[in-house]
């Protein structure tokens, strides 16, 4: 099975090699690494999945195009603003398997989901959205929003594995169904999804299907077209090592102003009359107007132009470290390590398959003391979050061995 294939199964990139501990370190700690972290110097930092910290590469850029802001084109400044431009959508494209035509620009995640909702017409002609509750909390709230106004909302709650079936899903999409909207990865527990049977669930009955990748690009291989994915959003602010206020849609080219309807109408319009036009063109509308012919069609206009600055070296530092393989291989050896040094007896992993993505999520049998104890290690993981119990970890290419090992003693 080549990797198109096993994609295209519904799995990631199998994690069959996670590299020794030399190895890992050789990674993280090198120059062009774990250096670009100066937070690190003082952090145990693994919360990768609430938001990575900025990296030096990040902080350049944005200076960078803030050079450009302030003083105008010139030594190489309108040069640097013409290479993120013509580069960010592309490398974010290259990053999940999609065409450029088919990324936009959106504000945030859900930004991007919510454009996906209001473009979809079947939606609001009676159809119904099916999503999970390993959704993130932040679009389930948006849809009970969305269902006290009448919309047709089904949540499929996950069973008590923290895991949400095919057959689950299956038991709710109906010939009526419209969207099926899931997390890719869960930023609860790290569960994957089964895209590629959701989607062709979803296909099967004319829905489309919307993937949250924000936990997902960056962490894991992505290849939307062998997922059978149609539409996808993501903050850049996570693994892609941006900032907020900068995200990606990606929306399949052959659903670009059919399937997902034009709704907005970025650009701008030409006025075909006097005293605008001296000569109207009389085979025009007196309001002519040209629709882009990519997914940039649904951005709403101007965007956080530091932000995929940013973002645009973000994605060079992904292909400068080996790319989203190496990464995976990487955070999949820690969450290894720090399995082997915990006691099992006082800490229930709810993440089902650990090691597919970065996040591994933990229930201690008690957090008495628990957030001192890290807090006097200057250890960053997130504590609480959508289950009263749960410790969620999450490492990243710039963690070591050494800061799980000092994890596993504060959690001892």
């Amino acid at each position: 099975m080549n990797r198109r294939e096993f994609l295209a199964a519904g799995f990631a990139v199998p994690v069959t090699v996670r590299g020794s501990p030399r190895q890992r370190a050789a990674i993280a700690t090198g120059s062009t690494v774990r250096s670009q972290f100066p937070r690190l110097d003082r952090e145990v930092f693994l919360n990768a999945a609430g938001g990575t910290p900025l990296g030096a590469f990040a902080d350049t850029g944005l200076r960078k195009y803030l050079d450009f802001i302030r003083l105008g084109p010139g030594d190489g400044r309108d040069a640097y603003r013409d290479e993120v431009w013509g580069g960010v959508r592309r490398r974010f494209a290259d990053l999940i398997g999609a065409a450029e035509r088919e990324i936009g620009l959106v504000e945030c995640t859900k930004a991007g989901e919510q454009l996906v909702i209001e473009n979809l017409e079947p939606l609001w002609k009676g159809g119904n959205v099916v999503t999970n509750d390993l959704h993130f909390s932040g679009s389930l709230h948006n849809y009970e929003g969305l269902r006290r106004a009448g919309l047709d909302v089904r949540v499929v709650p996950a069973d008590e594995s923290f895991t949400v079936t095919l057959d689950r899903m299956a038991g709710a999409i109906d010939s009526r169904t419209a969207l099926v909207s899931v997390s890719l990865v869960s930023n609860v527990n790290g569960d994957i999804a089964p895209v590629a049977g959701l989607a062709r669930l979803a296909h099967d009955r004319g829905a489309v299907l919307f993937a949250d990748i924000i936990q997902a690009a960056g962490a894991i291989p992505i290849d939307v077209g062998a997922m059978g994915i149609d539409a996808a959003a993501a903050s850049a602010y996570k693994w892609l090592f941006g900032i907020h206020g900068a995200g990606f849609l990606y929306v399949r080219h052959d659903l670009q102003g059919t399937a997902l309807r034009d709704r907005l109408f970025p650009g701008h319009v030409r006025r075909n009359f006097p005293p605008w036009v001296d000569r109207p063109d009389p085979d025009a509308d007196r309001w002519t107007y040209s629709p882009p012919s990519s997914a940039v069609r649904y951005q709403p206009g101007h965007v956080s132009y530091l932000g995929y600055a940013a973002a645009y070296e973000g994605l060079r530092f992904i292909e400068r470290v080996g790319g989203v393989e190496a990464i995976q291989r990487h955070s999949s050896g820690l969450t290894a390590r720090l399995l082997s040094q915990l006691d099992r007896r006082r800490y229930q992993v709810l993440t089902p398959e650990p090691g597919r993505a970065p996040i591994l999520a933990l229930r201690p049998r008690s957090v008495e003391g628990l957030q001192d104890r890290l807090r006097r290690a200057a250890i960053v993981a997130s504590v609480g979050g959508d289950l009263a119990r749960l410790i969620r970890v999450s490492p990243a290419i710039y963690n070591t061995d050494r800061d799980i090992d000092r994890l596993a003693e504060a959690l001892a």
